[in-house]
Parts: structure tokens; C-alpha cells; sequence
């Protein structure tokens, strides 16, 4: 997992300042799966800030909180070589017996989270994680990959 943030300079004092927010939820939620991770991204959010010694506040927090998820897929080429157990027949003597580059499918996934100064109404912070994700995974391993990935990027919130 990669994760990166970066803010605006000029805003560290503010951002080191900053005691209440707020998650703001986005505008829709589509599949039962999306609802799930979204779930899963808030309460990791709320239980990584709350932890940093963060409350949450309705009316007037310091800061908003905007996550967003982003998945791509892309093809990339795989040798399809014989495995060590390969019940296939030997190559005969006049076929090459070279192994078939076949295309695999990669699905991809960002975790983007942005810090809205709630007086300028502006983004001054955004942390992000970006992963390979391999096949559905069950519902326990997805939210401890969530977990860990706003752990991760929360972790550098603050900046030093």
C-alpha cells in the first residue's frame, strides 16, 4: 500500500489547532457494497481521530472530513507457464513449448481523504492510499484493509 498527503503550508498552525470535525458523506451511495464501504471508511475515520483525541461535532467543527474512493482496472500481460503439477500433455518434438503470454485483469483502489477548513471552506490537507485489490475478499478482511489504510493516512494528520 501506498500512501502519501500533502497541505498547504501556509496552514499548519491552523491545522495543528484544529480540535472538532465533522465526516461529510457523499452525495450517493450506490450498490449494497458501496453503503458497506462507506460505512466501514467512516467508523475507521471516527475511531483513528477519535483516538488522536478528535470529537466529532454537528454544528460547528474546526474541520470537514470528505473521503472518496476511486477504482480502476486495467489489463496486464501474465506468462501463463505450466505449473509444476500441470496435468497438460508435453509439448511434441515439433511445437516450441513456450509458454502463452495471456492478459489478467488488476483492479486497482484509491482512498483519498480531504481536510476542509470548515471557516474557508477550502481543502488544506489530503491524505490518500492506493492499492492493488485482489479478488472480492470477504467482509472482515476488507474492512481491516479499510482500517488499516485510514490508520495509515491519518497517521500523517497533523503535518510535523
Amino acid at each position: 500500500m501506498k500512501v502519501e498527503s500533502d497541505h498547504s503550508p501556509g496552514m499548519t498552525a491552523r491545522l495543528r489547532s484544529y480540535q472538532t470535525y465533522r465526516v461529510m458523506l457523499p452525495p450517493t451511495q450506490g450498490s449494497v457494497d458501496d453503503v458497506a464501504l462507506g460505512g466501514a471508511i467512516v467508523r475507521s475515520v471516527n475511531e483513528t481521530l477519535n483516538g488522536k483525541g478528535y470529537r466529532q461535532e454537528a454544528t460547528r467543527p474546526d474541520f470537514f472530513l470528505k473521503w472518496h474512493v476511486s477504482i480502476t482496472s486495467r489489463k496486464t500481460p501474465a506468462m501463463d507457464a505450466p505449473a509444476f503439477r500441470d496435468v497438460r500433455p508435453m509439448p511434441s518434438a515439433g511445437t516450441s513449448g513456450t509458454s502463452v503470454m495471456a492478459p489478467r485483469q488488476e483492479r486497482e483502489g484509491t482512498l483519498t481523504l480531504d481536510v476542509i477548513d470548515s471557516g474557508s471552506n477550502t481543502v488544506v490537507w489530503r491524505g490518500s492510499a492506493h492499492a492493488e485489490i485482489s479478488g472480492a475478499g470477504e467482509p472482515q478482511a476488507r474492512e481491516a484493509r479499510i482500517q488499516d489504510a485510514v490508520r495509515r493516512i491519518l497517521g500523517r494528520f497533523p503535518p510535523p
